[in-house]
């Protein structure tokens, strides 16, 4: 009963949800001129917000990033991408990656000292690697700032997702032009970290 999406930067099962009510409301809005594929456009539209949210949390919703346990560095060094790696266990390791956005990914690169540097690498189809594991790219995640979680490593399959549904498309004209529509699109998805030991960050302070 699983679906597929594009979430975290990579494929990542989406389970249908039942309970609307306790899922967190996520809303798109956009100025479209009038076409026939604006119900696409909006839900890959809101498919983006939802990462952002489902990611970083909203209101009561705290989101993956406050869910997982973190490893507190000052900066980011080859020891901390090694205890980051070794704090997950060997179990959720085979089928893990870490998660980043492409700043992090390129500070990372000049950051890392010579003897460090060897842990980064990348592959003949242009998948980059840390310890041998795929980095997998996605803007929702932080940059690197006081208090970000900029780096997540573990098992993603242990993420659980649900899709509780939409409400109808709303739409109307902008500013009085025909031609132009605001569109808005809510949808009610939910997030869950299913085992605490899957999925680690770190946390810079």
């Amino acid at each position: 009963f699983c679906t597929f999406k594009r979430f975290f930067g990579f494929r990542c099962p989406i389970r249908p949800g039942m309970q609307k009510d306790r899922a967190t409301r996520i809303t798109a809005m956009s100025y479209l001129r009038d076409c026939s594929d604006k119900e696409q456009r909006m839900e890959k539209q809101l498919l983006n917000t939802s990462e952002y949210i489902l990611l970083r949390g909203k209101d009561s919703f705290n989101g993956l990033l406050q869910m997982v346990d973190t490893n507190p560095v000052s900066r980011i060094t080859g020891q901390a991408i090694m205890e980051l790696y070794n704090s997950v266990p060997k179990a959720y390791r085979k089928n893990a990656v870490f998660l980043m956005n492409v700043v992090t990914l390129n500070e990372l690169s000049r950051r890392l000292d010579s003897d460090s540097r060897a842990l980064l690498s990348c592959k003949g189809d242009g998948t980059f690697m840390l310890m041998d594991k795929p980095i997998v790219l996605c803007n929702a995640m932080p940059f690197i700032s006081k208090g970000s979680v900029p780096i997540l490593f573990g098992d993603f399959g242990k993420v659980s997702i649900e899709d509780c549904g939409r409400d109808e498309l709303q739409q109307e004209p902008y500013d009085g032009n025909p031609d132009a529509m605001q569109c808005m699109l809510t949808g009610y998805m939910d997030c869950m970290l299913e085992e605490q030991l899957a999925v680690r960050g770190i946390r810079i302070v």
